[in-house]
């Protein structure tokens, strides 16, 4: 991109309307923009970078802030550029949003922001979001881009010669757009700790699965079943152990399955037997003896019934037990809680007692840091004695500056004064010419409208007919009817003549108006002024007050010469003192590093004391919700409880079984009765004590096999439900594991937070690329211009691995072999090493991008150079303009005037306002 042609109206301090035709400045080489302080070289660039971006090349001025305050109300505020793109020329006008006048009646109104762009071809585009995507198309940047490639300012590149790892950091990641790197690490960081929340997660579902395995009281597995509760059996020997107690469970019911077919069987004989022989020899005896059981059954009848009811009543203590087991089983987490937070307290206290001597340390050598700068201040204040009427002068220059800004601006206003008279004269002379006018129109309005009267008689009778009635007397007889005289106006006539006379009038108003206005204005203007008169100057009249501002404007002039040469005289007292200086930033540094080590360490013994204090409440308010002294004592409470509610449902189903057997066996005996009795006279006596007997403990034995059996089942059922549970979590717990593995590991990589490695996030590593680059790019125009003394490099080593590091920037001291920090170059050679820096940007910016322009600008800066240092900048820039490129320099140093014909000269008038012309 090349500007051709650039139109300034009513823009900055541009009062009027300036045109600057770039191409008068040729194809390639340098051009200087020089003039008067504060006249508006920089404003230049910024109609460039307006007109181009619809906003200023600086960052502090708004564009409804561009509008020129020395402008006319009539003047527009716009600019138009021409510009050349890949050998096609395009033209953009733009005009910011400000306050007009009125183009009919006083007041002002607003102008609302325009812009129109015009392609080779002749399409045009108006609106101004078109425009801006139309041109940032054309040209591939957009406003910061283009600043950042095409503008090059001293104190911005300075802040990116200076910055540490994370200031660059946000400079590359809008210009090299890595921002999507960062967005990748964050996504790596939630990702882990998501990962880890879901593992953490899987282990106590597996803790909660091993609480609920269960075995025989007499079990050979029961410590292992408690190891396993308490959490310190490993997971594979918890599916050992499960496996076990299934076969253990499994030969138990075995066994039991074979002695109750076998105690079945014999059962079976027995009753036949007694049947038979009791059918046989003793049915007397038997109904005796039946009559005795089934009383005595009775009785047991009774007595298990009352059984049944006093374990029913306990129901109640069955349900407080059931309830403090839930109670134990909420409450089991909180102490593994308890014990994390003891641990941490431990961990925090060694912290804090590790931060507390660090801070000792660091503040012997603060002090010490401190004593040694203090004395290098007072050995440079002993220099500096010379210089001590600086700011006096610097202020008497300001008061200067000031008042001669006062005296032009009271000039002005005398100006002002006269044009706004000439305005009132040339406004009186029109009311008086329109009020003339006015009157005597009204006059001939008010002849013509008597006439019209007078003959409204004529009028009349010209309409009488004979027989009809008059419109007036309403009589039929008209003997003697008006006569119309020769030349009476006409009633279109008449309304004619008092329009224009209304017409007149409303003209005279607003020119009476106009002139109050003026004069408001004039009386207003001259009280102002003979205020700001008063105030600056004392008693005097506006007619000695022209005389005496010229005179005073050339006082102001000669004084203001007088303090230049005079700060030019301190100047060059204070350049004795830079030696000394060049002593003092390293002692300030490293008492900077101290400083910032110290409020490091202060914050982090505040963040450790903070954190146990935290620590102290959650472990007080822990240890008053539990209430036993461990985890374990808390497991064997629940085991006794568990093993309690067990007992009593176990005692509670025996008693209803015994009251069911019971109760069958009394009906078993009167059936048997009855039956006896029946057959009482054919049946012997039969002695069936003994068969009885085995029959009652072949009965019990049988229950008893039952009730174990079941016992067994339950376990089965639980246990094979908790393996289910555990195998199922336990591959998910080894998944997650691996996921959470390789997940952390790229995390720590991506986030730069590998233990014992510089702390390089996976941004800052794409930066470096680009910075390697352009810290080469630099070197080449650095020894350039240092002679070859200087060089810049990337820090390779971090200087701590606690923060981020990796976009540090060292120079190379060729002369003396020493590497050190950029901070400590002197301002001389900041600006070249900057300036450097710089061109090294804008040339890595275009070759990433691809885009090539052909104009540069460097803003200020060559002032802080000896005369070899200006000229080594000076062909460095030369160099630039190889390849058809224009560059230009705003800059003051006389030395550049004399090397560089081709200048754009930008004058401040005396009038108000700048003017911008090139001179060649």
């Amino acid at each position: 991109m090349r500007p051709v042609k650039l139109t300034l109206s009513a823009f900055g301090p541009y009062a009027g309307r300036v045109e600057l035709d770039f191409d008068k400045l040729g194809a390639s080489g340098l051009y200087l923009i020089t003039g008067d302080t504060g006249a508006g070289k920089t404003t230049i660039f910024d109609a460039i970078t307006f007109a181009l971006f619809g906003e200023a090349s600086g960052g502090s001025r708004e564009p409804a802030m561009l509008r020129s305050k020395y402008a006319e109300p009539t003047t527009p505020t716009e600019v138009e550029l021409t510009f050349r793109y890949d050998g096609k020329e395009y033209t953009v006008r733009r005009n910011p949003e400000y306050d007009r006048a009125k183009k009919s009646g006083a007041g002002l109104t607003t102008q609302k922001a325009e812009a129109a762009l015009y392609y080779p071809d002749g399409r045009v585009v108006n609106r101004r979001k078109d425009v801006n995507t139309a041109l940032r198309e054309i040209i591939g940047l957009d406003r910061n881009q283009f600043s950042q490639v095409t503008m090059i300012a001293q104190g911005d590149f300075l802040k990116l010669l200076l910055a540490g790892t994370k200031e660059r950091q946000e400079i590359f990641r809008n210009i090299f757009h890595t921002g999507l790197y960062g967005t990748l690490q964050e996504r790596l960081s939630q990702m882990t700790r998501e990962v880890r929340e879901s593992l953490d997660q899987a282990e106590r579902s597996i803790r909660q699965h091993i609480e609920g395995i269960t075995c025989r009281e007499d079990s050979v597995h029961a410590p292992e079943v408690s190891r396993a509760r308490e959490g310190k059996l490993p997971a594979a020997q918890v599916a050992v152990l499960l496996e076990n107690l299934r076969a253990e469970d499994n030969a138990a019911r075995d066994v039991l399955d074979a002695e109750l077919f076998q105690r079945e069987k014999e059962l079976e004989a027995v009753v036949a037997e007694l049947t038979q022989a009791e059918v046989r020899a003793k049915d007397a005896a038997a109904l005796v003896q039946a009559e005795q059981r089934c009383g005595e059954q009775s009785q047991q009848l009774a007595l298990r019934k009352a059984a049944v009811e006093a374990e029913m009543a306990k129901q109640p203590e069955r349900e407080n037990l059931q309830r403090r087991i839930t109670e134990l089983d909420i409450m089991l987490p909180s102490y593994d809680q308890w014990e994390d937070i003891k641990n941490e307290m431990a961990e925090a206290g060694r912290e804090l007692e590790k931060a507390r001597f660090d801070r000792v340390r660091l503040e012997k050598d603060c002090q010490r840091l401190q004593q040694e700068i203090e004395e290098l201040l007072r050995q440079k204040e002993k220099l500096e004695t010379a210089c001590a009427g600086k700011e006096m002068l610097r202020y008497q220059m300001q008061i200067q500056s000031e008042r001669a800004a006062d005296l032009e601006r009271l000039r002005r206003a005398m100006e002002a004064r006269g044009h706004l008279h000439s305005m009132l004269r040339e406004a009186q002379a029109e009311y008086m010419r329109l009020e003339e006018r006015a009157h005597d129109l009204q006059n001939r309005f008010v002849i013509m409208n008597k006439a019209f009267l007078d003959e409204q008689a004529g009028l009349l009778a010209q309409d009488l007919t004979a027989g009809m009635p008059c419109p007036v007397c309403g009589s039929r007889i008209h003997p003697n009817p008006a006569v119309l005289s020769p030349g009476a106006p006409t009633e279109e006539a008449v309304k004619k003549a008092k329009a224009e006379a209304d017409s007149a009038a409303k003209l005279s108003d607003s020119a009476s108006r106009r002139a109050g206005e003026l004069r408001g204005k004039v009386d207003e203007a001259e009280k102002n002024l003979l205020a700001d008169l008063n105030r600056l100057v004392g008693n005097i009249s506006l007619e000695e007050a022209a005389a005496f501002l010229q005179a005073s404007l050339r006082q102001s002039e000669r004084e203001r010469l007088d303090f230049e040469n005079r700060m030019r005289h301190i100047s060059r007292m204070e350049g004795e003192i830079g030696l000394l200086a060049q002593r003092i930033p390293d002692r300030e540094n490293r008492l900077t590093a101290a400083v910032i080590n110290q409020d490091t360490v202060k914050d982090a013994i505040a963040a450790l004391s903070a954190r146990t204090e935290m620590l102290e409440l959650q472990a007080g308010e822990l240890c008053r919700k539990l209430s036993f002294q461990s985890k374990a004592a808390a497991m064997a409470e629940k085991r006794r409880m568990t093993y309690e509610l067990a007992a009593m449902n176990a005692a509670l189903e025996m008693a209803e079984k015994d009251y069911a057997a019971c109760e069958q066996r009394v009906t078993v005996l009167a059936a048997q009765i009855e039956q006896l009795r029946s057959r009482l006279s054919e049946l012997p006596e039969i002695d069936t004590a003994d068969r009885e007997a085995a029959k009652a403990a072949l009965t019990a034995r049988k229950e008893q096999i039952l009730r174990q059996q079941n016992a067994i089942h339950a376990r089965r059922t639980a246990n094979e439900n908790a393996g289910s549970a555990i195998a199922r979590k336990s591959r998910e717990l080894t998944e997650l594991e691996e996921k959470w593995t390789w997940l952390n590991a790229l995390s720590a990589t991506a986030s730069g937070r590998i233990p014992g490695k510089e702390k390089i996030m996976l941004e800052t590593y794409i930066q470096t690329t680009y910075f390697d680059r352009i810290v080469a790019r630099a070197n080449v125009r650095l020894m350039k211009m240092t002679g070859g003394q200087y060089d810049l490099k990337r820090r390779d080593i971090a200087q701590n691995n606690q923060s981020q590091s990796g976009l540090e920037l060292d120079v190379i001291d060729h002369y003396n072999g020493t590497e050190r920090s950029v901070k400590t170059l002197s301002g001389g050679e900041s600006f070249k090493a900057s300036l450097a820096l710089a061109l090294g940007l804008s040339d890595e910016v275009q070759m990433s991008t691809g885009i090539r322009l052909d104009t540069l600008f460097v803003d200020e800066g060559f002032g802080s150079l000896d005369p070899a240092s200006l000229d080594q900048a000076y062909q460095t820039l030369a160099g630039l303009t190889e390849g058809n490129r224009l560059v230009g320099i705003i800059s003051h140093v006389a030395d550049l005037k004399e090397k560089i014909d081709r200048q754009i000269v930008v004058t401040k008038q005396r009038t108000g306002g700048s003017k911008a012309e090139i001179r060649l």
